[in-house]
């Protein structure tokens, strides 16, 4: 008998659930998996594997005759199998909840601790799939409105990004540590043509550049988002309200730690403004700026593609704001397309965080030479006890993250001693 896309998905969950629960029951003994349980965890993993294959396969004929009809049969597939722009933060918060999951927020979670082997989930499990793609039409609270398009949690991790904003290099969905070649020292000159032999009486050859590496490593960051149970309800309104606070919340802690004024965070990245060059140590004026300009310049950046920026702390951009009013030179500062002396500048108080309060502080570089990196999926457990006493819950989000700049003189800083 003919089976459907959802019958082959429903079957392979299945066998999941079945390899699940014997992880568990020997995780829970404190053992291994006996010779009869690894038989039957084996040939349940042969058939999960075989009927991916045929999902695969399936899906893909299906995407070919939806763009060339042919007179062949097709499967009757509901329109809500895996429709990823169906899936809802929302619904996976309100799951968590209530520990029941069902539908795309159960193939979703499935799906994400198959990708990632190695990240532990104790909640809800969101894959990299569904953190990547918005979310449409999604219908209103009262159901009288129309639906409403939402954008994708990166999308929100990117616009609550200071760093991002400024140029840094984003990059999401990574399984592993990522490395990043840095070639420098890069000399060219002239040398004698092949068969020629210097005054020396030796083969000229010529100068050879350097090459070195940095690596992205997960590291695990910690959000507590509160919300009720009664706004857990799909809608585009909780939806987007949900995704921003949680990207917010995620940002804000990993961008402190690339910011602050030491040199790493407690299991955290290293930050990016303690290992910059300092190159002035008084309050922010135009002499200091102009030569975090001249020495970045010095630096020999490419002109054309670099993405510089200013980032200062709200001391540091009050006095860069001074200094256009009292020395002011036409386009200097301009508030409306928020660059400075034509470079985009950027406002947060997380830069210089942990340092002395109120001291100016202002980072300038090439933000292009900053990479940042989202690793696996999310993990989201929702927690009803901690705030019961106030009548709300809140949900435990973990998601990991790093970054690192490939060349520490590329960014220049100034900080008031």
């Amino acid at each position: 008998m003919k089976k459907t896309l959802k019958q082959l998905k429903e079957e392979r969950q299945i066998s999941i659930d079945e390899m699940s629960a014997l992880i568990n029951l020997a995780e829970t003994e404190d053992r291994n998996l006996s010779t009869d349980e690894q038989s039957s965890f084996d040939k349940v993993e042969l058939n999960v594997e075989e009927l991916g294959n045929r999902i695969d396969r399936l899906e893909r004929s299906m995407k070919l005759a939806s763009v060339n009809p042919t007179s062949f049969e097709t499967q009757d597939v509901k329109k809500d199998d895996k429709d990823l722009k169906r899936f809802s933060f929302a619904e996976a918060a309100r799951q968590a909840y209530t520990g029941n999951l069902t539908g795309i927020v159960k193939e979703m979670d499935a799906e994400a601790r198959i990708e990632s082997p190695g990240q532990a989930f104790r909640g809800v499990a969101i894959p990299i799939a569904a953190l990547t793609r918005a979310a449409a039409n999604l219908p209103s609270a009262t159901a009288k409105a129309a639906g409403t398009d939402v954008g994708s949690f990166v999308d929100q991790l990117e616009a609550n990004s200071v760093l991002i904003q400024a140029g840094a290099n984003f990059l999401t969905g990574l399984s592993s540590d990522r490395k990043f070649p840095i070639i420098g020292d890069i000399a060219s000159s002239f040398v004698r043509e092949a068969g020629y032999t210097g005054s020396s009486g030796t083969s000229e050859v010529a100068a050879s550049g350097s090459i070195d590496e940095i690596t992205l490593q997960p590291k695990k960051i910690i959000s507590l988002v509160q919300m009720s149970a009664e706004l857990m309800q799909q809608n585009a309104a909780v939806e987007g309200a949900l995704q921003a606070n949680m990207a917010s919340s995620v940002m804000a802690t990993f961008e402190k730690a690339l910011l602050q004024n030491a040199a790493t965070t407690t299991n955290g990245p290293g930050s990016i403004f303690y290992g910059a060059t300092t190159d002035d140590t008084g309050v922010i004026d135009a002499a200091g700026l102009a030569l975090m300009e001249a020495n970045l310049l010095g630096e020999n950046i490419n002109q054309a593609t670099a993405r510089k920026a200013f980032i200062f702390n709200a001391a540091g951009f009050g006095a860069a704001r001074a200094l256009a009013g009292v020395n002011y030179v036409s386009g200097y500062l301009d508030t409306f397309n928020q660059t400075l002396n034509g470079h985009k500048y950027f406002v947060t108080t997380n830069l210089n965080s942990g340092g002395t309060a109120g001291k100016d502080a202002g980072l300038f570089g090439a933000f292009d030479h900053l990479h940042i990196g989202q690793f696996g999926g999310m993990d989201i457990v929702y927690d009803p006890f901690t705030l019961s006493q106030r009548g709300i819950g809140r949900l435990v989000v973990t998601t990991l993250m790093d970054g690192k700049a490939d060349k520490a003189s590329l960014f220049r800083k100034s900080l008031q001693a």
